[in-house]
């Protein structure tokens, strides 16, 4: 589906038609992946010509008409040569690579409120002049551009027939967007620019804008809410605020029958442990029946007898069993009353919440705190979270217990069973903490409700390995299930640990820290985060492949470009086209990338299988380079 929106009215004729080229061939390319085009984005006084986002690419077109012999200089500060006349940018740029570095900025910091934190890296935003003739380089170009690190993810276009084709090789898995994220894109940025151009056929994201329009702030504030909820996986939790003006009646009648059904559960897992303690009771009763059969035979049993040892060895072990077995009921007996006792607690702080219902308005309950993408996350528009009452953190713990209590039901017999069933109901308030937003902040609350940490944080991103992203001032550090600050917020970003290794971002460098928060001695153009044992980095040579913060004994292995190893092989570009490679290729000194060819592009494996083009032909191989089905 191609989603198109002019922004805003093309003043240049050439370039209103190369746009209407690009949207044509768009249109026409088989078996396209969701598409949104977006023409003539005015954006900080500049005018972006074009860019195109794609669920694996973002990418800014910068469209140029003429055609002819292109002659380069300096690839970053001074104008380019076509056809001798002077090649520049807009926006005062010097040349079309120094306007993509600008307008590369200005589309990201445009993009980031309207995406899901973490599903995009905007780094990764690629840049691709587009001619609207034939173009033939000039022996120099290719030199003065590969000297040129940060001139990796920016593309020119000599043949403007291939254009989608080299959209395809521009798709990076740094950015993950889904149809939806497309869609919801396509309707946000309608909404804020009334002129839009739909592909016919295709109206979906127009009605949907005006959907958006139509609705009232406050509604088109909830609708914001409940989307980044639900993207928090949080869609099977009640709204609690969905009355504008307090709980209505079937609201409380749904709290009730909740209160009833925990009662029924408690009634049931009593009746249920009686029953255990009842068949523990027969088993210590046969027990004993055992016990005098065998003091029977030991006292007719001649003491010379062979098998009154064997006898009074069976007799030591049934009494040491039947010890055992009244220690088990007794501690059984005392979790029984504990567990009970919990159980009362748990519906006595129901019934104070539906009484706090009927009496009062309740408070919006905040959402968790969104995870942290790895550049400062701007929250969605419209959408500000509230503080949490203390009647809501009630009422979900008591919905934990009521989701978690038939697994508990359902433990089996013995004394196994019971201890089972007692550490579950102990680990009910156990995990990691949870985050609760006040005053525009973000702090930590225990699993029992208290505070751990007080809202002192622009965001918290989920706990993982024990460590969770924070973020204080637009700096981003790591704080514990403690609470405390083992990395205090000090870098640009800031990823979670891969392996034993995080990435970090300081200004427009990439390094790594390890688990004691000391940074690599290097320090890269770009990188990609560990993977089983490597790293993808780039600097002023190319992208090469690390193990940890040591620099490689020898010179490394350098490529165009490089993506994280996936089951032993990473998909890596060369001179002559795209190929795979495995971890051994890093180290031999005869390099071949055999059983894999070389292709014009390629995807990473998924599910054993990779799509790839060769000799105009696309197809899919499997990890031993066979073409599959």
């Amino acid at each position: 589906m191609l989603h198109v929106s002019i922004l805003s009215p093309f003043s240049d004729k050439a370039r209103q038609e190369q746009f209407d080229a690009v949207r044509e061939a768009l249109a026409a390319e088989p078996n396209a992946p969701t598409t949104l085009l977006l023409g003539n984005w005015r954006l900080d006084e500049d005018e972006v010509d074009a860019v195109v986002l794609r669920p694996h690419l973002i990418t800014v077109l910068l469209l140029e008409p003429r055609g002819g012999r292109l002659a380069i200089r300096d690839f970053t500060h001074a104008a380019w040569q076509l056809d001798g006349r002077p090649l520049t940018g807009k926006a005062e740029a010097d040349n079309p690579f120094q306007q993509f570095v600008q307008q590369k900025t200005v589309v990201a910091q445009a993009l980031l409120p309207h995406l899901p934190p973490g599903i995009a890296n905007l780094n990764f935003i690629s840049g691709l002049l587009l001619f609207g003739e034939p173009v033939v380089f000039g022996s120099e170009v290719e030199e003065r551009m590969s000297a040129v690190p940060a001139a990796n993810n920016f593309q020119l276009l000599a043949n403007p027939s291939r254009f989608t084709r080299r959209l395809a090789q521009l798709a990076t898995p740094e950015i993950d967007l889904s149809e939806a994220d497309l869609e919801q894109l396509a309707a946000e940025l309608t909404a804020e620019t009334p002129t839009t151009d739909q592909e016919p056929g295709d109206t979906s994201a127009a009605d949907e804008a005006e959907d958006v329009i139509a609705q009232d702030k406050s509604n088109f504030l909830q609708q914001k809410a409940t989307q980044l909820w639900r993207w928090l996986g949080a869609d099977d939790i009640d709204d609690l605020d969905s009355a504008p003006y307090g709980y209505t009646e079937s609201a409380l009648a749904a709290r009730n029958q909740e209160k009833q059904e925990l009662e029924r559960m408690r009634s049931a897992m009593q009746q249920q442990l009686a029953a255990q303690l009842r068949a523990m009771e027969a088993r210590e009763a046969e027990r004993e029946k055992s016990i005098a059969q065998l003091r029977a035979q030991l006292a007719s049993a001649p003491a010379v007898a062979p098998e009154a040892a064997a006898l009074q060895e069976r007799l030591a072990v049934e009494n040491r069993e039947k010890e055992v077995l009244d220690a088990a009921i007794q501690a059984s007996r005392a979790e029984s009353e504990a567990r009970n006792r919990e159980l009362d607690a748990k519906i006595e702080q129901l019934e104070q919440l539906m009484q706090r219902l009927q009496t009062a308005p309740a408070t919006a309950g905040a959402p968790t705190a969104p995870p942290l993408a790895t550049e400062t996350a701007s929250p969605r528009p419209g959408f500000a979270p509230g503080k949490r009452s203390d009647a809501q953190i009630a009422f979900r713990q008591v919905r934990a217990w009521r989701r978690r209590l038939p697994r508990l039901a359902a433990l089996g017999t013995g004394v196994v069973a019971l201890a089972l069933v007692v550490s579950g109901i102990k680990s009910l308030t156990a995990g990691p903490p949870t985050s609760f937003s006040q005053g525009g902040k973000w702090g930590l609350l225990e699993a029992g409700g208290d505070t751990l940490v007080a809202a002192r944080y622009s965001a918290i991103g989920p706990f993982q390995d024990g460590r969770a992203v924070v973020e204080q001032a637009r700096a981003f550090g790591f704080i514990d299930e403690d609470g405390q600050e083992v990395l205090p917020p000090t870098y640009d970003a800031l990823n979670s640990y891969s392996g034993k290794y995080a990435r970090v971002r300081i200004g427009d460098t990439y390094t790594f820290i390890d688990e004691q928060g000391q940074e690599f001695p290097s320090y890269y153009y770009n990188a990609l985060d560990f993977a089983e044992g490597y790293a993808a980095v780039l600097d002023y040579r190319g992208w090469f492949y690390i193990e940890g913060p040591d620099e490689p004994a020898s010179k490394p292995k350098l490529f165009r470009e490089a993506y994280s190893f996936h089951q032993g092989l990473a998909r890596v570009r060369l001179a002559d086209g795209y190929t795979f490679i495995t971890k051994d290729y890093l180290s031999s000194t005869e390099p071949d990338t055999k059983p894999f060819g070389r292709y014009s592009s390629a995807t990473d494996f998924a599910d054993g299988k990779a799509r790839v083009t060769q000799d105009g032909r696309t197809f899919y191989i499997d990890e031993d380079g066979d073409p599959v089905e």
